[in-house]
């Protein structure tokens, strides 16, 4: 069995592992779904930061996320897990996910810069649900838009965080020129905030991690 094999069993295995956590959180403890949803969504971001130390192909990357946006979508469908998938509203999110993994590991093994694969799986990891932690936490305090499904505090939770995530990974791990990641960061903040501001029904997974994409091929390239 090669390692490249053995290493897509093990990243299954913990993805299946995660989701039967995920289900005992909120069945067994009576976590709600909005907790448990953001369990898996943090953990299986992750998890997914590590394909980089253990595979060299993009290939074995394209099996393992077909594989969970299949288990994801079937589930979805059929009304499983509403651990990861039960909203109060009409959202997508839940199966979105693996599909920018896929592209932004796709983008750094072509441009040959894992920056591209680390901070916007990562931006998506921890600013999305500080984005929706902020507003549960002080949306009542600040402007709400699209029907309250979008707060000012989320956004500006989201800004902040995605604006250190960018700094830490483009000047402390990377080393990119101070002046570079500083306006590299900024933009981040500024126009990634937006999009997922306007990111409705669980597009956001999609976008955010997406326009990071874009904007640093745009910096960086």
């Amino acid at each position: 069995m090669s390692n490249q094999l053995l290493s897509a069993l093990i990243f299954l295995g913990i993805f299946g592992l995660l989701i039967v956590f995920t289900q005992i959180l909120h069945k067994v403890f009576n976590v709600k779904s909005e907790v448990s949803r953001k369990f898996i969504h943090i953990t299986g971001g992750i998890l997914s930061l590590f394909f980089f130390h253990f595979f060299k192909s993009h290939w074995w990357v394209l099996l393992l996320c077909c594989i969970a946006f299949l288990i994801l979508v079937i589930t979805y469908i059929k009304k499983l897990l509403p651990g990861i998938h039960k909203t109060n509203r009409l959202s997508f999110g839940s199966i979105f996910f693996p599909i920018p993994v896929y592209i932004c590991f796709l983008a750094a093994i072509n441009l040959q810069n894992n920056t591209l694969f680390y901070l916007p799986i990562s931006v998506l990891t921890i600013s999305d649900p500080a984005a929706e932690w902020g507003g549960k936490r002080w949306g009542r305090y600040s402007r709400s838009f699209f029907h309250e499904q979008k707060t000012l505090a989320g956004s500006l939770c989201f800004a902040v965080s995605s604006f250190f995530i960018s700094l830490i990974w483009l000047e402390v791990i990377f080393k990119v020129p101070f002046i570079k990641c500083l306006l590299i960061s900024v933009s981040i903040s500024i126009i990634v905030t937006a999009i997922e501001l306007i990111s409705l029904r669980g597009f956001d997974n999609l976008a955010i991690p997406l326009s990071t994409l874009g904007l640093l091929i745009l910096f960086l390239h």
